[in-house]
């Protein structure tokens, strides 16, 4: 599915969050959106699943208005992940992840929404803990689950919030590859808000790095991620090294930063 986005604009109350957003996403691509604190990605994503209304603009989903698609045909079309859950009432990984075959369903689970919970289950390699308590969990386990969630309803769109925020290092590999491999498998795409910029450099077809609440630039990672635009954006000035064919950013230190350090004696 391709996702065509014009003029978003949203506000909370009377602070704007988005202010005109406009983009262009394909099929079968990894996109990342990038930006600090408070530049509206997370926003974003809910705009373009219609958990938030925004004030202006519109989202299309092959050249549909998504505010002409009931809620099941979007839940059908788009997987969203969250950043984190509230504690769930008590339930089994298994059941969270048959939560995704919600629009699907009638009055009783079919043999074939089982069958969509256990394939999900198994392209996270998370088989093994399908009867063990979701809350119990640790933080990169739930991840894993609310991403099987999304796989069982099918979706052409994943939507994901921050899915490596509180992981570790494997874990955030592992969710990452999981992801990249989904894409590719099953041709579908994947927008990802990330604050990783090494993260979104490596697994990411294209970015688009936001402030305050609108794009400040698009393209590949080697034209997004460069000093002159992480020094505008986030205020850090970067190096950019080059590993393996892939963008290393290395933060050197805040713009206008002042030691600490006494001086010298002179």
């Amino acid at each position: 599915m391709k996702i065509k986005i014009r003029g978003l604009e949203f506000s909370y109350n009377s602070i704007s969050a988005l202010k005109g957003v406009s983009m262009d996403i394909n099929e079968a691509e990894v996109v990342a959106v990038v930006g600090p604190n408070g530049s509206g990605k997370s926003t974003l994503l809910k705009c373009i699943n219609r958990i938030l209304y925004p004030q202006r603009g519109v989202v299309l989903i092959d050249g549909r208005n998504i505010n002409d698609l009931s809620q099941v045909e979007i839940a059908k079309a788009m997987g969203y992940v969250p950043q984190s859950v509230r504690q769930l009432f008590p339930a089994t990984v298994f059941e969270v992840v048959l939560m995704g075959r919600k629009p699907y369903l009638t009055w009783k689970c079919s043999k074939g929404d089982i069958e969509k919970v256990i394939e999900a289950l198994k392209t996270l390699n998370i088989e093994d803990i399908a009867m063990r308590d979701f809350n119990a969990l640790s933080g990169g386990q739930q991840q894993k689950v609310l991403i099987a969630r999304a796989l069982a309803q099918e979706p052409e769109i994943l939507l994901l919030d921050e899915p490596t925020a509180n992981l570790d290092i494997k874990h955030q590999l592992e969710v990452m590859e999981i992801i990249k491999m989904i894409v590719e498998e099953r041709k579908i795409t994947a927008i990802i808000a990330i604050h990783d910029l090494n993260s979104a450099s490596k697994y990411a077809d294209r970015i688009f790095m936001m402030k305050d609440g609108k794009i400040f630039a698009v393209g590949s990672p080697k034209r997004v991620l460069t000093p002159n635009n992480i020094e505008k954006v986030y205020g850090v000035k970067a190096e950019i090294a080059e590993f393996d064919g892939r963008l290393c950013v290395i933060p050197i230190k805040p713009v206008n930063y002042v030691s600490s350090k006494p001086k010298p004696p002179t």
